[in-house]
């Protein structure tokens, strides 16, 4: 099993040495240092923030010893940051660089490291995972204590938050994890290139109605066929003539026209809408019809009545079937097609009616020959529709497979922390309400980072966040155990570090169910096997010599005092 057996401040020639059991219990009263020893072991084992707590003044370096069951390592930090080991106790440090630092104490806590996990994690998160990865396991600050709805005290912050809250994702989704990242990877590629060719569609869209205004405007015919009107075009830029145009109607009477299929246009659209509200009211008649039926029927002083109803029902039926024999839509399309034909010879004869200076026809020339070479280029329709199939498909996979994490672990975890709590046998004010609550259990979102409970009440179960530091705390403190409890059955041999430092768990509970509480996290986490640093400014009796750590004199011997 992984221990830090011991911690060293070096000043020059001098050394203030901790010693640290299996399970150790710091005492000292408020500003004595105990969340600076916190930094301290934070910064020797890897953390990248400069070590500027107040009261650890006058370091030269940290060391620590870390053991295993098979081997031992000596590491080291300066305070300037650079780092060092030694394997043996007689030995010389040798300096390494910060990733040589962080993988031999990876190797000290999984000297065979699975390699799938690690491959899956570098996939999904673009990094070598070592177990500064997982240290927010590690430490419960006095900042946080008692705050269930972030659990983790390191995910306070917005940015660890969102980070932790994906790493939960990984354990607790580890399943469908890789599948997600591979979906999303090319969900990636996909879409950059839909957003590609979907410029070059609207590109090409907008050229298609620019080019028609421009016909108009030179007074060209428009046919829509690239090969026509381009030699159209052609044309008219060699000599700057144009066809003369064949009879056509006068304005005034096109103008009519294209008016009066408007109108037309409009009274289909209405008897359309009048037609589906008919049938819509037939409909309900008919169902209105068949519920008073069913409640007649089989009653033969209601035959009368009954012959009735079937015959108006049969009635709404033809009726139904001749509104709806009627393709509203097809005539209105027609109708909307010779409008356009008629509106196209309008636009024609007022561009007639207008005059092109020489200067105008030039520019006009120039921007019809760059939408022509615009025109020119392949638009890949089918590749357009099967890129947007193909992102909708990708993000509705992506959904589901997020939604689909295991319930089934979530579940076990869940029922595994209620009866870690419930079962306990504490005779503490909290749990024996909690034991008193009907159907009272604890549910804890791994992607949320919260912690909820559950009774059941006159209207039903209802959810709620349990209340009192004390409770809070005390749960807060299962929850991290039930963690690492989780690692061991599922994650074997990945590279998370078995130790877990509380600070200051005594204020929130006060010493009464401190005092109960204590010996149940250090049984929790003996079986686990997991080492534990609790520091309080209470002072519990029946804590042996070798696991009691008296700092209230000060921390650190070479701080100097302002």
């Amino acid at each position: 099993m992984f221990k830090l057996e011991s911690l060293l401040f070096n000043n020059r020639d001098d050394s203030q040495k901790y010693q640290f059991s299996k399970h150790t219990f710091i005492y000292g009263m408020n500003t004595v240092g105990k969340t600076a020893l916190t930094k301290a072991i934070d910064y020797v084992l890897g953390s990248s923030e400069n070590l500027t707590y107040q009261g650890l003044d006058n370091i030269d370096s940290i060391e620590a010893y870390l053991t295993n069951n098979l081997t031992t390592l000596w590491v080291k930090r300066t305070i300037s940051g650079e780092y060092f080991y030694r394997r043996t106790e007689d030995s010389a440090y040798s300096e390494i660089s910060a990733d040589t630092y962080k993988d031999n104490i990876c190797l000290m806590l999984t000297p065979n490291p699975n390699n799938h996990f690690v491959q899956v994690y570098s996939k999904v998160f673009d990094e070598n995972p070592t177990f500064r990865s997982f240290n927010f396991l590690n430490y419960m600050e006095e900042k946080g204590l008692g705050d269930l709805s972030v659990v983790f005290t390191k995910a306070r912050e917005l940015k660890y938050q969102i980070r932790v809250s994906n790493i939960m994702d990984f354990f607790f989704n580890y399943n469908n994890i890789e599948q997600i990242y591979e979906k999303e990877l090319l969900l990636e590629q996909r879409e950059k290139e839909l957003d590609e060719l979907t410029k070059d569609y609207q590109e090409y869209e907008r050229s298609l109605l620019q080019i028609q205004k421009l016909f108009r405007e030179l007074q060209l015919k428009y046919t829509g066929n690239y090969e026509k009107d381009y030699s159209t075009f052609k044309k008219f830029q060699t000599s700057y003539t144009r066809t003369a145009q064949t009879k056509s109607k006068d304005l005034v009477y096109l103008s009519k026209a294209s008016f009066s299929l408007a109108e037309e246009i409009k009274l289909y659209s209405f008897i359309q809408s009048q037609a589906n509200n008919m049938v819509e009211r037939k409909e309900r008649i008919k169902r209105l019809l068949a519920i008073l039926n069913s409640i007649v029927e089989g009653n033969h002083d209601y035959k009368q009545y009954i012959d009735f109803i079937t015959k108006t029902v049969e009635e709404i039926q033809e009726e139904n079937i001749i509104l709806s024999l009627t393709d509203y839509q097809k005539a209105i399309r027609g109708i909307q097609t010779e409008k356009g034909k008629i509106d196209q010879q309008i636009m024609m004869l007022k561009g007639q009616a207008s005059e092109i200076t020489y200067e105008d026809a030039v520019k006009k020339i120039g921007l019809i020959e760059h939408i022509f070479s615009i025109l020119n280029r392949n638009v890949d329709y089918t590749r357009l529709d099967s890129l947007r199939g193909e992102t909708s498909k990708l993000k509705r996979e992506i959904k589901e497979l997020k939604s689909a994490f295991d319930k089934k672990e979530i579940s076990a975890f869940n029922n595994r922390l209620t009866n870690l709590y419930l079962k306990s046998d504490l005779k503490v004010k909290h749990l024996i309400e909690d034991l008193h609550d009907t159907d009272f259990t604890l549910e804890f979102d791994p992607f949320r980072l919260c912690l909820f409970a559950s009774h059941k009440t006159e209207e039903g179960v209802e959810r709620f966040i349990p209340g009192s530091m004390a409770r809070q705390t005390h749960l807060q403190m299962l929850i991290y155990l039930c963690m690492f409890d989780y690692l061991k059955r599922d994650f074997q041999d990945f590279i998370y570090m078995p130790l877990l430092i509380i600070d200051s768990a005594n204020q929130p509970m006060g010493i009464e169910i401190f005092r109960e509480v204590y010996p149940t996290i250090v049984n929790l986490a003996e079986e686990i096997g997991i080492q534990t640093i609790f520091l309080s400014k209470d002072h519990l009796d029946g804590i042996s010599d070798q696991d009691f750590i008296d700092i209230s004199s000060g921390l650190n011997k070479f701080h100097k005092q302002s």
